[in-house]
């Protein structure tokens, strides 16, 4: 199965042999010696933050047993910068600040009771968030206990041995002898532990620094068990044992400090030295891959490469070398012998290629005479195109101008129209006139026709009267001469009346034909009129198709600018397939002389 893989995959797994297990031993020993890194300087912090804590106590109990006054705010200060630069970090804030407030108290006993009991409180507190009481190493270990617990209960012993709490249960031989039995108890304890801390399991290089401070603390407390015992009170002495007490805290403090940070030291060159080794392997799995690489895929394709070489040279005798592998160098084998196959092929085939580029050579030739007639014929279109346009273009110029001439022809039968209305209009009330005017000429008749009776009659009377005053005689005269006056009257109202039916007659003639006159010519306006309609809509239509026959003409025109466009492309793409032919002819030629030349070189 080893024989099938690719050399990608064989590297890949010899990387892996090596550097899988190295990476995953790093990073689990890295991530271990953080956590204990992180670990120590959170320890590293809090005894930092008890060392203040633990001087406030000092100061505090310092005060009471020495009935000394006690600077509140200088001791809450202190608290305040405490809290500041670590209460966050551990969480004691509102405790730290209860204390602050308690330590500015007015100097109560019961207030200071309560502040010592808090301040114990945030001890502890720090301490169990810090991990100083469980720390793995037995020397820091009771270092912790003594600054932390032992010399804090030493102080709250003394503290109460003089009375700072109660001074009644201390003042008979009995509660004296119980404090100091406490007292010795806590002392032995604090040896204990300071043996312990110095002792084979610990870490006995610290023995000397830490006697430094540890005898004379030990000095001082058995002075003063011995005053104690006596009754007696020496402030010189408990101000010494307090600066005795203060020393060894700080310096078990210091010395549990700087184990620690030489723990974090160490595991800093543990961590650094796992990462060295980590390095030296992968080192050592790169040179066993460099290895593996020089004999599985090097060798081989050095091999390959000089066959290749000879072949390339145009030996095809060469034999091509063969594989331990069937991977990715055995494909090149195969390769290699397509390749001799190919280049065998090759020579049979140098004469065909020759011959082949001679006919292209003479085809491309053809090809690029005719291209350069296409190329003029699409000049000559382009041309013939550009001249049409110009036709179409005068042709649109003279559709526009008969458009015109049109509506203003249009316009002009409008106005006659409207004007031939008016006139029949007009020649409607002439006739309406005219035939009023034969209705009075018919009046005028009947009128005429009565006054020529009432002649005759008239002249009938004279008659009769002339011949009635001829009867009367001389009598008559005078009567007989105003009857031939009536008579010669009558006859001439006769003839006046006759000439006026005479008139009339040819007056009633005359208007009869001006009715006909008017009928005809209303009727011949009407024709002129609807006639001009009729014009006006043929000069409507006229302009319709003419604005239609423009709108053709703007898309013909567009038409013959996209065809003149497309004739521009033709002869540049003409132009440049007759200079792309031409440059094939030159390759083709040179392609020719370089087969020719290949087969020199082969025979």
């Amino acid at each position: 199965m080893l024989r099938r893989l690719s050399i990608a995959t064989r590297l890949g797994l010899a990387a892996c042999l090596f550097l899988i297990p190295i990476g995953y031993g790093l990073w689990t020993q890295n991530e271990a010696k953080s956590v204990q890194i992180a670990q120590s300087r959170w320890e590293v912090d809090g005894a930092s933050y008890l060392r203040g804590i633990d001087a406030v106590h000092a100061a505090i109990a310092r005060a009471l047993v020495l009935r000394q006054p006690m600077d509140s705010g200088g001791l809450a200060q202190t608290l305040a910068e405490l809290r500041e630069r670590y209460g966050g970090l551990f969480g004691t804030d509102d405790l730290s600040l209860e204390l602050e407030a308690l330590v500015r108290a007015k100097d109560r006993s019961p207030t200071k009771i309560e502040a010592r009991r808090t301040l114990r409180k945030l001890t502890q507190q720090v301490a169990n968030r810090s991990g100083i009481p469980l720390d793995p190493e037995m020397a820091s270990f009771y270092l912790g206990d003594i600054f932390v617990l032992r010399l804090a209960d030493l102080r709250e012993l003394l503290v109460e041995l003089r009375g700072g709490d109660s001074p009644g249960d201390v003042g008979n031989s009995t509660g004296a002898a119980l404090f100091n039995g406490r007292i010795e108890s806590l002392l032995q304890e604090i040896e204990e532990a300071v043996n312990s801390a110095t002792g084979p399991q610990g870490y006995p290089a610290m023995t000397e620094t830490l006697n430094e401070t540890f005898q004379p603390f030990g000095l001082m407390m058995g002075h003063t068990m011995t005053m104690l015992d006596n009754g007696a009170t020496n402030p010189g002495l408990l101000a010494g044992t307090f600066d005795a007490i203060d020393h060894f805290a700080r310096a078990a403090n210091g010395q549990f400090v700087d184990l620690v940070e030489a723990r974090i030291n160490r595991l800093n060159r543990e961590r650094l030295r796992s990462a060295t080794i980590a390095g030296a392997l992968s080192l050592l799995a790169f040179a066993v891959v460099v290895a593996i690489v020089r004999m599985g895929v090097i060798g081989p394709l050095r091999r390959m490469t000089d066959a290749l070489g000879r072949l390339a040279d145009g030996d095809v005798t060469v034999s091509v070398p063969e594989t331990r592998f069937d991977d990715e160098v055995a494909d090149l084998g195969q390769a290699m012998q397509r390749f001799k196959k190919a280049l065998e092929d090759t020579r049979s085939l140098s004469d065909t290629v020759v011959q082949a580029t001679l006919q292209v050579s003479v085809a491309t030739g053809q090809a690029a005479v005719a291209i350069a007639q296409v190329s003029d014929g699409a000049h000559g279109q382009m041309a013939s195109v550009e001249r049409l346009r110009r036709s179409f273009l005068e042709t649109r110029e003279a559709m526009t101008a008969v458009a015109a001439v049109s509506r203003t022809g249009q316009e002009r039968s409008r106005d006659s129209a409207d004007r031939l209305a008016a006139g029949l209009a007009d020649v409607g009330a002439m006739a309406e006139a005219v035939r009023e005017i034969a209705e009075m000429s018919n009046e005028i008749n009947r009128v005429t026709v009565a006054i020529s009776k009432l002649a005759a009659h008239s002249n009938i009377l004279s008659l009769n009267a002339s011949i009635e005053a001829s009867r009367a005689g001389e009598h008559g005269r005078g009567f007989s001469v105003v009857a031939g006056a009536v008579g010669t009257l009558a006859q001439q109202t006769l003839g006046l009346a006759q000439e006026i039916a005479a008139l009339a007659r040819r007056s009633h003639e005359r208007i009869a034909r001006g009715l006909e006159v008017a009928a005809s010519v209303g009727d011949r306006m009407q024709e002129v009129s609807a006639t001009m309609a009729e014009t006006d809509r043929l000069s409507q239509t006229i302009v319709d198709e003419v604005e239609r026959q423009r709108q053709s003409v703007d898309a013909i025109e567009e038409a013959l600018m996209e065809l003149s466009h497309i004739s521009h492309a033709n002869a540049s793409a003409s132009e440049q397939i007759a200079a792309t032919m031409r440059g094939l002819a030159a390759l083709t030629d040179d392609t020719r002389r370089r087969a020719e030349q290949v087969v020199r070189t082969e025979g």
